[in-house]
């Protein structure tokens, strides 16, 4: 179990960093030295999903590990930071996400939606507070670089964390209380999945939220360094949280 819990943590960083990262230099000149870096951790982190899974989704990841090292020989030619070369890798991170439910689901239709919402969430809200932490570090080295990209990569850190709250939210309503075996607020001590979850629901989803406000603000005011030490911490809460996360999809079934 440790080991595909790990090969899903892996995949939705690989996913949602790729998309972070493509997204960000759409909008905005970044370095290719970034981008660089983001393209090679990215498709190591989808290789090893590859390596980890088991069944038809680790062709998923390996095909996902394959676009990103695409971008990163375009980058490394002098490429790769326009256009159509950022069309692909971010569009890619998407049906990376969705195709991996479709090959591992095995409950019909009735979880199909809020599973494939559940995985596109959980990766931008690991792309989004990974990317931007890295992203940071490059204010320490280039000081002419823009605030304009750190201060939307906070923007889509506040967006997926309020989109996994919802997501997180409409599956408990969906049977999540049901299959996480709590009927009264003890059993978020007594039973075991109840506790995962509670683990699961303050320090990555409640402790990321509020830690957000103090990114935007130290964002606003362009205190790059406070920002980059927020975003540490913030990047290890949701790394916890989401193993959890995948931890609870393993063991129900449920994206939680």
């Amino acid at each position: 179990m440790i080991g595909h819990v790990t090969a899903l943590l892996a995949g939705h960083i690989a996913s949602g960093g790729l998309f972070i990262a493509a997204l960000l230099a759409l909008s905005n000149e970044l370095p290719k030295s970034f981008l660089r870096f983001c393209a090679a951790s990215t498709g190591a982190s989808a290789a090893l999903a590859a390596l980890l899974d088991v069944g038809i989704s680790r062709f998923v990841w390996l095909g996902l590990a394959i676009v990103a090292g695409l971008w990163y020989g375009a980058l490394r030619r002098g490429g790769g930071a326009r256009g159509a070369f950022l069309v692909l890798p971010a569009t890619a991170a998407i049906v990376a996400s969705v195709l991996f439910v479709v090959t591992t689901n095995t409950r019909g239709t009735d979880l199909l939606a809020l599973s494939i919402a559940g995985s596109l969430s959980s990766s931008l809200m690991l792309g989004a507070v990974l990317v931007s932490m890295i992203l940071g570090h490059w204010y320490l080295v280039d000081t002419s670089l823009s605030i304009a990209p750190l201060r939307n990569g906070a923007r889509w850190l506040v967006v997926a964390v309020l989109l996994r709250f919802a997501v997180v939210a409409v599956v408990l309503l969906y049977g999540g209380f049901e299959v996480l075996r709590v009927g009264r607020p003890a059993d978020f001590i007594f039973s075991t999945r109840g506790l995962f979850f509670m683990f699961r629901t303050l320090m990555g989803l409640i402790a990321p939220l509020l830690l957000t406000g103090l990114i935007w603000q130290t964002v606003k005011i362009r205190s790059t360094q406070s920002a980059t030490g927020l975003l540490y911490v913030a990047s290890f809460l949701v790394l916890f949280g989401e193993s959890f996360s995948q931890f609870l999809l393993v063991a129900t079934g449920y994206p939680l």
